[in-house]
């Protein structure tokens, strides 16, 4: 006591002795643990290398999907949309005609680790899905900074749910992000879904972007039958085949835009390069009808620095309220805002997202930066900012996988 006297009397005050009480300190220990698991990427992440057997490369995937009980669901719950016996073997008959050997090792893997009811006919089928005319809605926004590197965005639309361990989920609980290898070094990113060999929303590192939209012009599961058995290919195999081997825009542009398709739908790529983007709204056979929007570009010269895609043609009236209400809105914006996070602003807010929405994807094909933000999520600043190298990128960009449970 003398000594604690002696030591008030030396400092002058006295300091008093604080005790947090417990139930604080458990609030700030689970504040802790929720900023830590923020701190995590929520979309699981993947590596696909294209340099092993492709028996073998997608193991980790097909593993992760059966345990989360996804295969057998999609396999196994009557609920799922399944097209009529006669219409699936013509696309099944006709999608096969389309593979090479290479898929069709990546088919004999899933059907060696997925288990359960997972047939070839099954993988065949959902390559087919766009085409065979299943409900999906989308909407995508490129915009070019006042330097011309290009931000592209997109909201993925898909409103089926499926019947999961007891609980019903959607594809946002299916989402995974895969990285595909080749010589140890990352070639291109994909949005993924299971069973998928294809791509829908895709980057190759210092190249381009993709994304694919619906478009709907009547009657289409019909037309889209007659198209694919003349040898119209599916969207999700050709993508995939001209990502890994096309490392520029232009060439991408001009080879997709040629493209036989087996139905209509829109395709929205951006570039490396300043002012890189372009939408192309596609026709099926492989030809461009006189009635179709043009191939429409971003250009400086003229001052256009964005372009919007929803699922009617821009050159038509609308087919709802996204496309009016989104263009309302970006004529009030101006070019110097435009960032990774205001284009994720716009894919995210109201005119854009919508209740079926799956996932928001960010993507600046000129510094490999990208993000897949799910409906429940915020824009969180990544440590990595958009003006990373692509050279550093390669070392740092996959953040760290979670499990997801259910």
């Amino acid at each position: 006591q003398e000594a604690a006297a002696s030591q008030v009397a030396q400092s002058g005050t006295i300091r008093e002795r604080t005790v947090t009480p417990p139930g604080v300190v458990a609030l700030m220990f689970l504040i802790l643990l929720v900023l830590l698991a923020l701190s995590v990427a929520a979309v699981p992440q993947f590596n696909v290398d294209l340099d092993v057997d492709p028996e073998e490369r997608w193991k980790e995937v097909i593993l992760y999907y059966k345990d989360l009980g996804a295969i057998e669901a999609l396999t196994t719950d009557s609920s799922n949309p399944t097209p009529p016996p006669d219409v699936a073997q013509v696309w099944t008959e006709s999608v096969e005609s389309q593979l090479d050997d290479d898929i069709e090792g990546e088919i004999r893997g899933w059907l060696k680790y997925g288990g359960f009811n997972l047939t070839r006919e099954h993988i065949l089928t959902n390559m087919g899905m766009y085409e065979m005319n299943y409900p999906a809605y989308c909407s995508g926004i490129v915009a070019a900074m006042p330097n011309g590197t290009v931000v592209h965005g997109r909201n993925m639309d898909y409103s089926l749910k499926i019947h999961m361990k007891g609980k019903i989920v959607g594809w946002p609980e299916l989402t995974v992000d895969v990285t595909f290898l080749r010589g140890g070094q990352p070639l291109m990113t994909s949005v993924t879904w299971p069973m998928q060999l294809g791509i829908h929303t895709a980057m190759r590192f210092d190249g381009w972007t993709f994304e694919q939209n619906t478009r709907r012009l009547g009657n289409d599961l019909e037309l889209n039958t007659a198209a694919v058995q003349q040898g119209g290919q599916v969207f999700t195999l050709l993508a995939r085949r001209v990502m890994e081997r096309v490392p520029d825009f232009e060439t991408a542009v001009k080879e997709l835009w040629s493209a036989n398709l087996a139905a209509p739908q829109y395709f929205i790529m951006t570039g490396a390069g300043p002012f890189e983007g372009a939408v192309l709204s596609m026709d099926r056979g492989g030809v461009h009808e006189t009635s179709s929007p043009p191939l429409m570009r971003l250009n400086e010269e003229n001052n256009t620095w964005h372009l919007l895609q929803t699922n009617d043609d821009v050159n038509g009236p609308p087919g709802d309220y996204r496309r009016p209400f989104e263009t309302w809105k970006l004529k009030g914006s101006v070019q110097s805002q435009v960032s990774p996070e205001w284009v994720f602003s716009e894919m995210h807010g109201s005119g854009l997202k919508d209740p079926a929405t799956v996932f928001t994807w960010v993507a600046v094909p000129a510094t490999g930066f990208h993000r897949t933000v799910l409906p429940n999520e915020t824009w969180a600043q990544p440590e990595i900012l958009s003006e990373t190298s692509t050279a550093t990128l390669a070392q740092t960009f996959l953040a760290p996988r979670r499990t997801a449970k259910l």
